[in-house]
């Protein structure tokens, strides 16, 4: 992520995605997963970003959930700010960016994110949010695919 070019495509992303979270996660739901709208623009963009540029979108993005969620502002803020900056250095690596590669590492960062998001913030029930996290993993790859592809349209390619 290059640029004002970037970062206007990063903040109108976020903005979009705390929208999509708070309007029609609960709606487009089921059995109990959900998706994660801005994890899932933290990981495409930070494919496209360095690490400081990715921990600045996780940081923003974890302001924006944990606002949204009404509550654990500073798990939300650490937890997004490291898979930002975690998915920023990945990107350093040589690597060919394409859907594959989209999907693993956001089904892999969620399910980081989400353990991480557990120690952080523990709960009663721990067997429904595990999970429920493999399930949204999973939701969130697919889901990173056609904005990946997207970003690769608009942005610069990830490949160095």
């Amino acid at each position: 992520m290059k640029g004002v070019k970037g970062w206007i495509v990063a903040i109108l992303l976020l903005w979009i995605a705390g929208a999509a979270q708070e309007a029609i996660a609960f709606q487009v739901s089921f059995g109990g997963i959900s998706p994660d709208f801005p994890l899932i623009v933290i990981i495409c963009v930070g494919l496209f970003s360095d690490k400081r540029s990715g921990a600045v979108v996780g940081f923003l993005a974890g302001v924006i959930h944990g606002a949204i969620a009404g509550g654990h502002m500073a798990a939300y803020a650490v937890t997004r700010t490291l898979v930002g900056f975690l998915t920023g250095w990945f990107n350093g690596m040589e690597f060919e960016g394409n859907a594959a590669v989209a999907f693993i590492v956001t089904a892999a960062a969620t399910l980081c994110t989400q353990l991480t998001f557990l120690l952080l913030n523990p709960r009663g029930a721990i067997l429904p949010f595990l999970l429920a996290t493999i399930g949204s993993a999973m939701y969130n790859g697919v889901l990173a695919i056609p904005l990946y592809a997207l970003l690769t349209k608009v942005l610069d390619s990830p490949r160095r």
